[in-house]
């Protein structure tokens, strides 16, 4: 078989009817066209043009016709062959399942979820406001999201992922140091800082009944923050002491110890449209939950 440039070499050869003349309109030496066109025929192992003497040149034999059919046939498969193969690539990659990961949730958690996603296909990772993440869902920005939330509409179906303890955060040589466990009540006269995302609210008012309520003395301070990193960065330099999950990272600097009386669990789960194809396909997957704490 030959390749493009014996192709491009024999069909200008035809055209030009001379090696002189294919050498010009090439911009290469007659001598070496002469050279490349006599491997050509050694490697086919046939004799393609006709040698004539004087300016008249060669003459294509019938077997040029034969072989140039060859390459294009060949060519044009191996084109369709590519295109194929690209728009396959392409569906691939629409096909791939967005996942929308709630701004709470911790790193074991957010790597447990992606395995079990990833079972049913590649994946495509989207970071999500926890206020705005069902919104998504509904819009259609995203298949599933990751999240943390008591409960959820009708409409959709959340798969249980882990079960994740509250705990208090507070700053090395904090009074808190010195005790196994922290009381809610034990908060009262702290400066707190509001993770303004915490599901840990809706979680005390489904688990306990109740609100949770601001005793007289307790100050929040000006400080309302989405991000977690900034959060525990202002718990270590003093600020003041958080409710924040277990499963996040803690920054070097910073203490906990487990929340009690009342001890607050939050559920993280994988939730998506109930109607939606993806959700029954999570249906025929087993989704063990890991438990941190009593559920």
């Amino acid at each position: 078989m030959i390749d493009q440039q014996d192709y491009q070499l024999l069909k200008t050869i035809g055209e030009q009817g001379s090696v002189q003349r294919a050498a010009s309109a090439l911009g290469v030496s007659w001598p070496s066209i002469s050279k490349r066109l006599a491997k050509i025929e050694s490697k086919l192992n046939v004799t393609l043009f006709e040698r004539r003497r004087g300016r008249s040149g060669i003459a294509p034999l019938p077997v040029v016709d034969r072989v140039l059919a060859e390459y294009e046939s060949f060519s044009k498969t191996l084109s369709q062959a590519i295109e194929d193969n690209s728009s396959a690539n392409g569906h691939k990659q629409q096909a791939n399942i967005r996942v929308g990961v709630g701004s709470t949730i911790g790193t074991g958690d957010i790597d447990r979820a992606m395995e079990i996603a990833g079972r049913l296909g590649d994946l495509a990772i989207t970071d999500l406001r926890t206020n705005t993440a069902l919104k998504a869902l509904e819009d259609g920005h995203v298949d599933l999201a990751l999240l943390a939330e008591p409960s959820y509409p009708d409409h959709f179906k959340s798969y249980l992922v882990s079960i994740d303890p509250f705990q208090v955060a507070f700053p090395t040589g904090h009074r808190f140091e010195n005790q196994s466990s922290i009381q809610l009540s034990d908060l009262d006269q702290e400066y707190y800082i509001n993770r303004s995302l915490c599901e840990f609210p809706r979680y005390f008012a489904e688990q306990t009944g109740g609100e949770v309520i601001k005793p007289e003395g307790v100050r929040d301070g000006p400080h309302r923050i989405t991000n977690e990193v900034v959060a525990q960065i202002m718990i270590r330099r003093g600020h003041g002491v958080a409710v924040i999950p277990e499963s996040l990272v803690v920054l070097q600097g910073l203490k906990t110890r487990a929340l009690v009386r009342p001890s607050i669990n939050r559920r993280i789960a994988l939730v998506a449209l109930a109607d939606s194809p993806l959700n029954q396909r999570l249906q025929s997957n087993d989704i063990p939950a890991v438990s941190r704490g009593k559920d």
